[in-house]
């Protein structure tokens, strides 16, 4: 590769990341005490062109990340990607925040390791871990972890998740034979309302979801089970229904989950332990 060559690609990996920055900086401005904007403000609050902010706004508006105001013709405002996206991030903290009290009652009660997973761009990330149980072996997960899709905690995020391409496209990636048992053992997993999957020296891990008021928000899983441990799953299932419970979606739990699943839904009115 020339030394031309090579500097033109620095210049436009340069170039792209400073598009990004500018568009970061640009969608910074709009904000609850200014929830609209017009390209002359946009640019006077940053000391840019004009032409340039508006260069800026109308490809986020063919992007949706932007949209004319109905208010005020010439300001521009949240579109529908921002709004989705600022749900699913609302969701996310909701049960970051709901989750981990029910996870360490859980971690008490069964002994285990408590493990909460949220979908990412990728797969479930594990993104709050309750390690008070007392077992002599404690199997540790390391928040951040992406997990795989043929995982427990991925199992449900199939059979569940609205997703659609991300699920598109890993099904796509598996060759007939594979996915017919990633396609059963997630059926099984709807069916039961419950995924297993194998953990190191003959444990088990064992997930449930967890739903807010329209879709499958997180999973949360004990970790080190003893294979068909009845006992844990009950256990697992309640913490999963109270937190379902805690995010309003109750009802989502009942359309999905098969009836006899949720037999312990009483449970879900009594309080949770203090840490």
């Amino acid at each position: 590769m020339s030394a031309d060559r090579v500097g033109a690609d620095r210049s436009g990996s340069t170039g792209e990341i400073q598009a990004v920055q500018r568009v970061g900086q640009l969608l910074a401005l709009f904000t609850v005490n200014r929830p609209r904007l017009t390209v002359a403000e946009a640019a006077s609050l940053l000391g840019m062109n004009r032409s340039t902010v508006s260069r800026y706004f109308g490809s986020l508006v063919l992007a949706g990340v932007l949209e004319r105001s109905r208010e005020e013709h010439t300001a521009y405002e949240p579109g529908r990607l921002v709004l989705q996206l600022g749900a699913v991030a609302q969701g996310q903290r909701r049960v970051l925040d709901l989750a981990p009290s029910h996870m360490r009652r859980l971690s008490r009660e069964t002994g285990l390791t408590v493990v909460l997973s949220l979908w990412g761009s990728a797969g479930p990330v594990v993104s709050s871990v309750s390690e008070i149980g007392t077992n002599p072996i404690l199997i540790t997960v390391r928040v951040g972890t992406t997990l795989d899709m043929d995982s427990a905690q991925g199992h449900l995020f199939l059979r569940f998740s609205a997703d659609h391409d991300v699920v598109s496209k890993y099904w796509e990636s598996l060759d007939p034979v594979e996915r017919r048992r990633v396609e059963a053992e997630v059926t099984a997993a709807g069916e039961l309302g419950l995924a297993r999957a194998h953990a190191p020296i003959g444990m088990s891990i064992i997930a449930a979801p967890v739903f807010d008021d329209h879709d499958i928000a997180a999973t949360v899983a004990v970790v080190g089970t003893l294979p068909f441990d009845a006992t844990t799953a009950r256990e697992l299932r309640r913490a999963a229904f109270r937190i379902t419970s805690d995010m309003g979606g109750a009802d989502v739990w009942r359309a999905l989950i098969p009836a006899d699943v949720d037999a312990d839904a009483d449970d879900v009115t009594h309080p949770v332990e203090a840490s």
